[in-house]
């Protein structure tokens, strides 16, 4: 695929990007803010963008199919996107670059499933064994079907090192034939939304922005939400950051100005996540 890798370097101050979304610059006319990365968090992205176009119509905001944290940060550096999404730290090497974080939010990580499990919840040390179980069931008797996630993915490591026995069970899950895998986010969640009796891992921010038709699971006996996110109640805290290159567009500073402004706070309330919350990592 060949991409448009023409990113103007103008950086303006954030009061003055600010007032630029509140009132449309002839200036921006034309303009495409380009955004790709973790699977997770595109769905946001498109409802954050939908909002900067209301205040600038002249602006477009593009969001590319899944490229995973990885895939979203080597083509940030490379210049071919404007803000990259990931849900992982920043390797050494990535930041030499001049890749960094710009904004960083948090929801939940959370097991959901397509099942009518309304008032189930699951514990952290039940988790292994479910993983290692060839034929579990719901309280009710139905058949539950595991959806595991490509082993590149940022959950696993997140899991392993908060459960004890996690990465022997994920393992045992994956030798066992017939589990799907979701390679993506949107796979992961597809798989998820039409697999009777499904029990996937995703994340409240994606289930809420991409209106997913899965019911988050309490955790521990904690209802996954924005405020026990930020209250530090909720154990899986999930975070996932914007990065902009060493010379960032005007158009993705102030793409990443609403994001941290509080319209674009507001915004990711309501799609189960807060700005800066403290995560576990």
């Amino acid at each position: 695929m060949r991409y448009d890798r023409h990113l103007p370097a103008a950086v303006l101050p954030l009061v003055s990007l600010l007032a630029c979304l509140a009132v449309p610059n002839p200036a921006h006319a034309g303009e495409t803010i380009r955004i790709g990365g973790t699977g997770a968090a595109l769905g946001a992205m498109r409802v954050l963008g939908a909002e900067i176009q209301k205040q600038a119509p002249d602006t477009r905001v593009e969001v590319l199919a899944s490229l995973g944290s990885t895939g979203g940060i080597e083509a940030l550096a490379e210049g071919v996107i404007d803000v990259a999404l990931a849900a992982r730290k920043l390797k050494p090497e990535e930041e030499a670059k001049g890749v960094r974080e710009a904004v960083c939010v948090t929801t939940a990580l959370v097991f959901a499933a397509n099942h009518q499990a309304h008032g189930y919840g699951i514990r952290r040390d039940e988790l292994p064994a479910l993983f290692r179980d060839p034929n579990p069931v719901w309280p009710d008797g139905t058949p539950l079907k595991i959806i595991l996630r490509a082993r590149s993915g940022s959950e696993y490591p997140f899991l392993i090192k908060a459960i004890p026995g996690m990465a022997d069970a994920l393992d045992e899950a994956h030798r066992r034939r017939g589990v799907p895998v979701g390679a993506t986010d949107q796979e992961n969640a597809d798989l998820a939304q039409r697999t009777d009796g499904s029990l996937a891992m995703t994340s409240l921010m994606q289930i809420r922005a991409e209106k997913l038709k899965l019911h988050p699971l309490m955790l521990d006996g904690v209802e996954a939400s924005p405020q026990t996110v930020a209250d530090g109640s909720y154990p899986f805290p999930f975070r996932i950051c914007l990065l902009l290159s060493a010379q960032p567009s005007a158009a993705a500073q102030r793409f990443v100005a609403f994001v941290a402004s509080p319209d674009g706070r507001e915004v990711l309330l309501s799609l189960g996540a807060v700005e800066d919350a403290k995560a576990v990592r």
